[in-house]
C-alpha cells in the first residue's frame, strides 16, 4: 500500500510544480525564470522538512498524521490558489503592468514553501513505512516517486496541458481524497471520501469556468468581462470593459482595441515596408494588431505566423475589426513556430516583420538572436528585408537600453551587409543583404499610402529619420563595449538586457546590483572551493553536489529546449518524466547490480561515467546543432546517472549511520537542487550561457571526483 501512495504522490507533486509554473509564469511575464524559481522553493522547503523530519524521534501513529497533512495540503493549496489570483486586490502591485522580481520571489515562496514543506513530511512518512514494512527498502521510495513523477508528467503533456487551471487543482485534490480513502480504516470516513470527490467531480463538470473567470478577474481589476484559454500550458486572456477589449498572453499586453499605442503601431507597420521598391509577399511573425496598416499596401500575400489557433478564434469571434481583417484572401494564417516554419518552407518573402514583444523571455528571444537571422535571411528575395522593433528613447539611452539594442544590432550586422536603426520612443532595426534606400526613395513610395495612414508622412519621415538623431543613436549603441554584445541561442544578452530594463522601472538600485553581480559573476566559481573546504560532512556534502549537478543540468537541458524545440510549459511534464524514467534505471540498476562490490569504489567508477557524461554534453553543444533528441538523451541519462549516485550514496550513509537517517541525505540533496535552481537557472545559465554554465558544474563536479579518487584506496 506505501508503493501506491508512493506512486500517487509522485503525480501529485509534478502536477503541483505544474500548476505552480502555469500560475507564475503570467507573474514573470513567460519568462523562464518562473520554472528555476518554482523548482527553488519547492526544493527548498522540502529540503527543510526533510530535515526536520530526520531530526524527529518519536514518529508513532502514521496514518493518521498522513491523513492530517493530506487534509492540511487541500487547504493550503485552495490557499494558494485564491492567493495568486489575487495579488492585485492583495498588494498595491498590477501584474498586467508587471511586478518586480524581488515580489515576484516572495509571492513565490508564500505560494509555495507551506505545500512543498507538508509534501516533504508526508514523503517522510511514507517512507519511514516503507522501511518498517520491507527489509532492504532502502531506494524503493525513490523508486516509487520516480514511476509517479513519469506517469503524471506523460499524461499531463500529451492529454491536459490544454485544460483549465480549475480543472487541474480539482484532479490535484481528487487524488489526494484518493489518497485518503486508501488510509481511512472505517467505512464511514471511506463513504465520506467518496462522496467529497464525487463533489469535486461535479464541481469539475459545471463550476470550473466560472471559478477560472471569477478568480482571474481579481488580477484584472478594470475589466467587466473575460475569457480565458490554455494553450501549450501558457495563459491566454482576452478581457472586456465598456466595449475596449484587451489581449494578454502570459500577463503581456499584445494588443487593446482601441489601441493606445495606434501611433507606434502605424510607424512599424508602414516603415520597413517602405524600404521595399515593390514589395508583394509580407510575412508577419507575431504581431497580430500590425496586420489592419498592412493591409493598406497594394500586396499579393500576407501571411500571418501565431501558434495558437484558439487564439485567433477567440479574436475572430470576439473583435470584429480582426474578425473582418482575418477573413481577407489575400491574408493567409499558419498555426506553426516560425523558426520552424521559416527553416522548412521554400516561400521567399520580400519583406519579414517581427511584430513581437521585447525579448523578455527565451521564446521571443529565440526571434532576436542571430542564428534566427541566418534562417529568416534564406526566406527573403533578393532585395528583401527583415524588420524587428525594441525600446528607445529620443533624447537620453540609459545603460541598459543601449546594451539591449546593441546585442540585436550587433546580431544583426554579423549575418546582412546592410543594417540600419531609426531612433525613436521605439527603435525599428532593418537589415538586408542589398543596398538601404535613400530618404527620399521612402518619401515617394509614402505617397500611395500616405492618405491612409495615422501619422506618416513626408515630413514625419524627415523627422524620424534625421541623420543626427541615427548618429547620437550609433554612437550609444558603440560605446562602453557595446561592439562585442552578440545576441545568440546559446548566449540570450537580449534576453538578459530586457529583464533588466523592464524591472529597472520598479528598482534601479537592484538592477545596478544585478549588473555589478553579472560583471564580477564569474566570482561565483570560488563557492565550490568554500563549499568543499568548509564542510566536513563528506556524505552530506556529496549529496548536495549530486543535487546540484542533477538539477544544474536539468536546468540546462529546460533553457535548451526552450530555445531549440519551443513549447517547455507544455512539454515540461515529459521532460521531468525522460529525467524520472533515467532516475529510476539508475537506481535500480544500482540497487540489484552491485552487492558484492564496495561502495567506495563503485562510487568512484560513477563519478569517472557522470564526468565523462558533461564532457559529452559540452562537446555535443560545442560542436553539434542541437535538437529536442539530444535533449531527451541529456534529461534521461543525467536522470540515469543521479538515480545511480542517489543510491549509492543513501546506501552509504545508512550503513555508517543508521537506515532511517537517509532523509539527511533527501535534505541535502534537495538543498543542492535548490542551489542549482536558484544561482543556476535563476542567474549563471542564462547570463553566462549553456557552455560556460556546464563548465561550472562540471568543475563542481570534479571536486568530488577528486574526493572519492582519494576514498577509493580504502573500503567503508
Amino acid at each position: 500500500m506505501a508503493s501506491l501512495h508512493f506512486i500517487l504522490c509522485g503525480i501529485i507533486t509534478i502536477l503541483l510544480q505544474i500548476f505552480f509554473i502555469r500560475e507564475f509564469v503570467p507573474i514573470f511575464h513567460g519568462n523562464e525564470f518562473s520554472i528555476a524559481t518554482v523548482l527553488a522553493n519547492w526544493l527548498f522547503a522540502t529540503g527543510v522538512s526533510s530535515y526536520i523530519f530526520s531530526h524527529i524521534k518519536n514518529k508513532k501513529d502514521n496514518k493518521k498524521k498522513l491523513i492530517t497533512l493530506f487534509l492540511i495540503l487541500i487547504l493550503l493549496l485552495t490557499l494558494s490558489f485564491v492567493f495568486i489570483r489575487s495579488i492585485n486586490l492583495l498588494t498595491d502591485t498590477d501584474i498586467t503592468e508587471g511586478i518586480s522580481l524581488k515580489s515576484s520571489v516572495i509571492f513565490a515562496f508564500i505560494s509555495i514553501a507551506p505545500i512543498a514543506f507538508v509534501v516533504g513530511l508526508i514523503f517522510g512518512l511514507l517512507n519511514k513505512n516503507i522501511f518498517k514494512k520491507h527489509k532492504n527498502a532502502l531506494g524503493n521510495a525513490h523508486i516509487y516517486e520516480s514511476a509517479g513523477f513519469v506517469l503524471g508528467g506523460l499524461v499531463f503533456s500529451f492529454f491536459l496541458s490544454s485544460i483549465s487551471t480549475s480543472i487541474l487543482l480539482s484532479i490535484i485534490i481528487s487524488l489526494i481524497f484518493v489518497n485518503l480513502f486508501l488510509l481511512f480504516k472505517k467505512r464511514a470516513f471511506k463513504l465520506l471520501t467518496v462522496l467529497l470527490l464525487l463533489f469535486v467531480i461535479y464541481v469539475i463538470e459545471n463550476y470550473t469556468t466560472f471559478i477560472e473567470n471569477s478568480t482571474i478577474l481579481n488580477n484584472y481589476k478594470s475589466s467587466e468581462n473575460i475569457e480565458v484559454s490554455y494553450f501549450d500550458n501558457q495563459q491566454y486572456i482576452l478581457t472586456e470593459s465598456n466595449g475596449e477589449f484587451a489581449f494578454y498572453k502570459n500577463g503581456i499586453l499584445n494588443f487593446a482595441v482601441p489601441s493606445p499605442t495606434i501611433y507606434e503601431d502605424d510607424d512599424f507597420a508602414h516603415l520597413p515596408i517602405l524600404y521595399h521598391d515593390n514589395p508583394k509577399n509580407i510575412l508577419l511573425i507575431g504581431g497580430v494588431k500590425y496586420l489592419p496598416s498592412i493591409t493598406k499596401f497594394s500586396l499579393d500575400s500576407i501571411d500571418y505566423i501565431d501558434l495558437d489557433e484558439d487564439v485567433i478564434a477567440m479574436l475572430k469571434n470576439k473583435i470584429s475589426r480582426f474578425s473582418y481583417i482575418l477573413s481577407d484572401d489575400k491574408i493567409r494564417v499558419y498555426n506553426v513556430n516560425a523558426r520552424q516554419y521559416l527553416e522548412n518552407s521554400n516561400k521567399k518573402y520580400d519583406v519579414v516583420l517581427i511584430g513581437l514583444d521585447i525579448p523578455i523571455n527565451t521564446a521571443t528571444n529565440s526571434f532576436y538572436t542571430q542564428e534566427f537571422f541566418e534562417i529568416a535571411k534564406n526566406n527573403l528575395t533578393e532585395n528583401g528585408f527583415i524588420a524587428l522593433k525594441l525600446p528607445g528613447a529620443m533624447v537620453y539611452s540609459d545603460q541598459l537600453m543601449s546594451k539591449l539594442n546593441a546585442s540585436v544590432y550587433n546580431a544583426l550586422n554579423a549575418v546582412f551587409k546592410s543594417v540600419v536603426i531609426i531612433p525613436g520612443t521605439q527603435n525599428i532595426l532593418i537589415a538586408t543583404e542589398n543596398i538601404i534606400p535613400y530618404r527620399l526613395d521612402l518619401k515617394k513610395r509614402l505617397r500611395d499610402i500616405e492618405y491612409e495612414t495615422f501619422v506618416l508622412s513626408k515630413y514625419y519621415v524627415d523627422e524620424r529619420m534625421d541623420t543626427q538623431k541615427t548618429q547620437w543613436l550609433k554612437f550609444q549603441l558603440d560605446r562602453l563595449g557595446n561592439e562585442k554584445l552578440i545576441n545568440t541561442d546559446k548566449n540570450q544578452k537580449a534576453m538578459i538586457y530586457s529583464i533588466m530594463y523592464w524591472q529597472s522601472a520598479f528598482s534601479p538600485f537592484l538592477m545596478k546590483f544585478f549588473q555589478t553581480l553579472i560583471d564580477y559573476s564569474y566570482m561565483f566559481m570560488l563557492i565550490p572551493v568554500l563549499l568543499f573546504f568548509s564542510v566536513r560532512h563528506t556524505y552530506k556534502i556529496t549529496a548536495f553536489v549530486a543535487g546540484a549537478s542533477s538539477m544544474w543540468l536539468q536546468m540546462i537541458c529546460f533553457w535548451a529546449f526552450q530555445i531549440y524545440a519551443g513549447h517547455i510549459y507544455k512539454w515540461f511534464g515529459l521532460l521531468i518524466a525522460i529525467f524520472m524514467a533515467g532516475s529510476f534505471f539508475g537506481i535500480t540498476y544500482a540497487k540489484y547490480k552491485y552487492k558484492t562490490s564496495p561502495l567506495n569504489k563503485t562510487f568512484f567508477r560513477s563519478e569517472i561515467v557522470y564526468l565523462l557524461w558533461i564532457i559529452l554534453c559540452f562537446v555535443v553543444i560545442q560542436f553539434q546543432k542541437l535538437n529536442w533528441i539530444y535533449i531527451l538523451i541529456f534529461l534521461f541519462g543525467t536522470g540515469f546517472m543521479t538515480g545511480l549516485q542517489f543510491f549509492q550514496i543513501s546506501k552509504a550513509y545508512s550503513i555508517i549511520r543508521e537506515r532511517y537517517s537517509q532523509m539527511k541525505i533527501y535534505s541535502s540533496d534537495a538543498f543542492g537542487g535548490c542551489f542549482a535552481s536558484g544561482l543556476g537557472g535563476a542567474f549563471l545559465i542564462p547570463v553566462w550561457g549553456i557552455e560556460k554554465s556546464l563548465l561550472f558544474i562540471l568543475f563542481f563536479k570534479f571536486l568530488v571526483f577528486a574526493w572519492w579518487g582519494h576514498k577509493n584506496k580504502h573500503g567503508l
